[in-house]
């Protein structure tokens, strides 16, 4: 079972990935999905680098255009 978890997990990253990339798809409701993702992993060790997640949080600031919370 955690491996199909697993797998699902990586096909949700690999779509939302595919859905931040794509301006008709960029709205509020896709951040805050991507925002409670990474929110999700922020603590677990070796899940997300701490770099990458400051990272991707630096990106989304810079292309969304409402203000976000800091996660």
């Amino acid at each position: 079972m955690k491996e199909k978890i697993n797998q699902l997990q990586e096909l949700l990253i690999d779509c939302l990935i595919d859905d931040l990339q794509n301006p008709e798809k960029q709205t509020p409701g896709l951040y805050t999905v991507v925002r409670g993702i990474l929110a999700d992993n922020k603590g677990k060790a070796g899940a997300i680098p701490e770099e990458a997640l400051e990272a991707v949080e630096a990106a989304m600031a810079d292309r969304v255009p409402f203000k976000m919370k800091k996660l």
